[in-house]
């Protein structure tokens, strides 16, 4: 292929994908954009200081599960255009383009080294073929939740440098082959797997990817062709290591009793749902109609045995036909094994014991290229005999179709309320989907209880509260919807409130997000609510949870603003550091109370809070305390015999 040719496919794919995403970027900021970025401060750049960066890369979601780039990159977002939602997004499409450009290098270099590998005449025009497919993959329908989910810019990012380590190592495999140098690739594909780490860990799968290259392209041959028995040693060593950190470091924790105490369903059955929901993917893979993207998975039933429901036994005979199939093809159809290889690899951390969520579109971003690739030599079979020009005109309605399709479902996530519309439509039974419609009508009554919005919102409220499964968060919208509107809340209401946030054996994000909405409504003004009923919502809340620090802490919250009880506020936030003694807020919160109430007088509890207010200092390092402690010096210098201050958390 020429290089102006090339280049010329790279400037369609970059312009038809930006064509086709347009319409989403006037959507909002959805579900985990919120927890992540919108209530979290710590990643926003604003004065560009490099302690502000260095903050940005050591915080946020980077500070639990080390993803310090991912961060960096919506640091300078921020730094730039603030925290409108628009340009994150833009940023967001820009890199999975740039993405599509390395996919169509890669396919165009896997078609390469499939071709003398292959049964004669198998293969097709790499160049036509890898454009074609890397436009397939930049606009298919299934990629918009992945591109347009502004938080998924992680996995965006993560796939960046997985793509490159795999161009690498195919770079530095047929420089042995041709007994060339290759150790320099060899260092590019793992700086770049260390690189996307940087980004989530879904970069570790970049090894299991080179591996299925290995084993359906290469089959573990160097420059004569023949098997070299170091590199089958080196890869053998590689997957034993990498089981033996699964089994002994990976797979204990989670077998132990507490690991899916936030989940509604234990270990096995996540495993099992995993069946159906994998050919679920496939289908949607297939038949990419707006109305099968859903979102959310909130409702899907979950796997309670091979039997339970019938899918789950048919879903895992279709998968392990799946890997016959890829195992009969490896040598007609080399890419055929691959692309089933990839999809499986695709899934290997999302699909497996981590108590995850059970099902998501955008877990799909990578694990579709593989399903594309499975299907090229076999289509190639079938239309071998037919015109390159006809051929051409196929792939180009096939994509063409698909650009449509994605360019509607784009569209519909171009605004906040079109989108949930339609996600509560196409998914009636999904708790999720009623609760953000119900958001959505809410935020456009602007809290008018005369406005016919006010009304939808209570409705969809009221269904997201009955549906199966569903979490607090609904009857905490109608506790604050009422709240606001000095309505009597019924005790009915309170009852199921509780119900819900005492359901599972400890309380997860949903249940504790939704406390702290109800808790905070009340301690801004906002909400008229009753606080004996509060009070006794905490105290329920605590009895089942009692390790939780962060339910200790908005009680500790609670007591000091309107029960007006520092002692009981003390006594919280002492035992909030005590079960999280890691964390650095709970110091915060304490110092905070000690300092600013009359109990200050005592000399221990003034040391007390100087002490905790040292070491709130000692590990401001990157200043993100630095308002906390300026509030914590104000507090330590005032006189003494000062009444109780209002504070929060």
């Amino acid at each position: 292929m020429r290089p102006d040719n090339a280049l010329l496919r790279s400037i369609l794919i970059l312009g038809v994908g930006l064509a086709v995403f347009w319409p989403g970027l006037g959507g909002g900021f959805l579900f985990d954009d919120y927890a992540n970025l919108v209530l979290d401060p710590d990643w926003r750049v604003v004065d560009g200081s490099a302690t502000e960066w260095l903050r940005a890369m050591r915080h946020g979601i980077a500070s639990s599960t080390g993803r310090p780039l991912a961060m960096l990159s919506f640091g300078a977002n921020h730094y730039f255009t603030g925290m409108d939602p628009w340009p994150m997004k833009l940023t967001g499409v820009c890199w999975h383009l740039g993405n599509a450009i390395l996919v169509f290098l890669l396919v165009r270099a896997l078609l390469s080294t499939a071709a003398p590998r292959s049964a004669p005449s198998s293969v097709p025009n790499p160049g036509a073929t890898a454009f074609f497919l890397a436009l397939a993959w930049a606009v298919h329908p299934l990629q918009v939740s992945g591109v347009l989910y502004i938080v998924q810019r992680m996995e965006v990012g993560a796939y960046t440098f997985v793509i490159l380590a795999l161009l690498a190592y195919l770079k530095a495999r047929c420089a042995q082959q041709e007994d060339r140098v290759a150790w320099p690739w060899f260092l590019a594909s793992i700086a770049s797997t260390v690189l996307g780490l940087g980004f989530k860990e879904s970069a570790l799968l970049a090894p299991a990817y080179a591996f299925v290259i290995e084993a359906c392209l290469f089959r573990f041959r160097t420059g004569r062709q023949r098997p070299s028995k170091p590199l089958a040693a080196l890869w053998a060593v590689l997957a034993t290591g990498a089981i033996v950190v699964f089994l002994a470091y990976v797979l204990p924790p989670l077998l132990a009793p507490g690991a899916y105490s936030g989940r509604h369903f234990s270990l096995g059955e996540r495993l099992l749902s995993q069946f159906p929901i994998l050919c679920h993917y496939l289908g949607q893979i297939v038949l990419p109609l707006p109305q099968h993207l859903v979102f959310y998975y909130d409702q899907w039933p979950v796997s309670t045995g091979l039997l339970s429901p019938i899918s789950t036994l048919w879903s895992l005979l279709l998968l392990l036909g799946l890997v016959v199939a890829a195992f009969a093809s490896r040598h007609r159809w080399p890419l055929t094994s691959l692309g089933i290889g990839w999809f499986f690899v695709g899934h290997a951390l999302t699909s497996n014991v981590i108590p995850l969520e059970l099902a998501f579109e955008h877990r799909n971003y990578f694990a579709l290229l593989g399903a594309l690739l499975a299907i090229v030599q076999p289509l190639y079979a079938m239309f071998r005999h037919v015109s390159p020009g006809t051929r051409g005109l196929l792939a180009g309605l096939v994509c063409a179709t698909l650009a449509a399709l994605c360019a509607m479902h784009a569209h519909t996530w171009g605004d906040p309320m079109r989108l949930a519309l339609a996600l509560g439509t196409r998914n009636p039974e999904s708790p999720r989907a009623a609760y953000a419609l119900g958001g959505q009508f809410y935020e456009q009554a602007a809290g008018d209880p005369r406005s016919p919005a006010w009304s939808f919102a209570r409705a969809e409220y009221e269904r997201a509260a009955g549906l199966p499964n569903s979490s607090p968060l609904a009857e905490q919208a109608l506790i604050v919807m009422d709240g606001k509107a000095g309505r009597p809340i019924p005790a009915q209401r309170w009852d199921a409130f509780r119900a819900k946030l005492t359901a599972g054996k400890t309380a997860g994000p949903e249940e504790i997000q939704s406390l702290y909405g109800v808790v905070n409504c009340r301690l801004q003004g906002g909400c008229e609510l009753e606080d004996p009923q509060l009070a006794d919502t905490l105290v329920i809340a605590l009895r089942a949870n009692p390790h939780s620090a962060v339910l200790h802490t908005i009680y500790a919250n609670f007591a000091w603003n309107a029960m007006h009880d520092p002692a009981l506020a003390i006594r919280m936030a002492r035992e909030a550091l005590t079960l999280e003694p890691s964390n650095t807020v709970n110091y915060v919160n304490l110092s905070r109370f000690l300092l600013a109430s009359n109990l200050h007088q005592n000399k221990g509890r003034r040391r007390e809070g100087l002490a905790l207010l040292a070491y709130v200092k000692q590990h401001n390092v990157d200043g993100q305390w630095d308002a906390d402690v300026a509030e914590l010096e104000t507090l330590a210098a005032r006189q003494q015999g000062k009444g109780p201050d209002r504070t929060t958390d």
